[in-house]
């Protein structure tokens, strides 16, 4: 097993990702989020998640562990339709975007992702009324959306969730 994690995690983003496409490499480490589902509805809910962002591949892609509820939050308070997800990001330089495959138990959904602006829009490959956005990003915190578009004009947020990068404390 060590030999798999050494070939696949890398430490530093690879020079074949130019600085203006570099999307993603601030998000690796380690966040904390309050997931809310089912937004402005009478089932809307809020969940204690987590999500581990990691360069791989020799610095030329960034994948990801998406758990929500988190896995101490699992234990008092595990969903029926908890996410326990992976995500793998390659920059593509012929496109000068990046080649986004997130899956989960049960599906799977490509993206393509570019920046609109001040933020990352990934939308999804072959629907183009469902995109997943990453904004107000900071260097200790995010707000992400997952829009949808139902008229072919309006977007309308399904569910979000507002991230802080978890602080290491002194003992570890």
């Amino acid at each position: 097993m060590k030999e798999f994690i050494k070939a696949l995690v890398s430490k530093n983003k690879s020079n074949i990702v130019p600085t203006e496409h570099n999307l993603f490499g601030h998000f690796v480490g380690e966040w904390d989020f309050e997931w809310i589902d089912c937004y402005g509805t009478a089932e809307e809910r809020h969940i204690k998640g987590e999500w581990i962002f990691q360069w791989i591949l020799e610095g030329t892609a960034i994948q990801d562990v998406f758990i929500c509820p988190s896995r101490k939050e699992r234990l008092t308070n595990y969903q029926p339709d908890a996410a326990y997800g992976t995500t793998v990001r390659m920059y593509n330089p012929d496109t000068l975007a990046w080649d986004i495959l997130y899956t989960e138990l049960g599906g799977a959904t490509q993206l393509e992702a570019r920046w609109e602006k001040d933020r990352i829009v990934q939308t999804v490959v072959n629907n183009d009324n469902l995109r997943w956005v990453f904004s107000e990003i900071t260097q200790t915190s995010f707000h992400w959306q997952r829009l949808v578009r139902t008229d072919g004009e309006h977007w309308t947020v399904e569910a979000e969730l507002f991230a802080v990068r978890r602080q290491k404390s002194f003992l570890e």
